[in-house]
């Protein structure tokens, strides 16, 4: 059982499964993937007593929507908190291969708030739109 298959079981985030690693978990690595025995998991999960943050339900239901406000200058994660926007992180984009796959993410800088930009998603979101017919028409003119 791999690290997805692990989280699906528990009900919890993979990057859940990653803290039990840092504490101990009983699993092998096999190259680049951590293999793990689920009732070896369950037994150490028992005697550590450690707590289960299960996923909330309508979490797995709703296809997160990409926030247009990272497309901005400064971090919409620290402006939420209530940081002023001359104050609030400096958004930039930056690229990086996880799982053998690239991804560019907007990442704030020096606060460290990042989001991945899903390349379908944003390329079908009406905010590319917007930015293609404003370019069309300042070429027409």
């Amino acid at each position: 059982m791999d690290r997805k298959e692990l989280a699906k079981e528990f009900d919890v985030w993979p990057w859940e499964v990653d803290d039990w690693l840092l504490w101990g978990c009983p699993a092998k690595k096999i190259r680049t993937v951590w293999d793990f025995n689920l009732e070896k998991v369950k037994i150490w999960l028992e005697t550590k007593k450690i707590k289960i943050k299960r996923i909330r339900p309508h979490h797995l239901l709703i296809k997160p929507l990409f926030d247009q406000r990272w497309f901005g200058e400064r971090c919409p994660i620290c402006i939420d908190r209530g940081i002023p926007g001359e104050k609030a992180g400096k958004v930039y984009t930056l690229g990086e291969v996880t799982d053998g796959k690239w991804h560019i993410r907007r990442a704030g800088i020096p606060c460290g708030h990042s989001a991945y930009l899903r390349y379908l998603e944003i390329l079908n979101s009406s905010f590319v739109r917007d930015k293609m017919k404003a370019s069309l028409k300042s070429r027409v003119v």
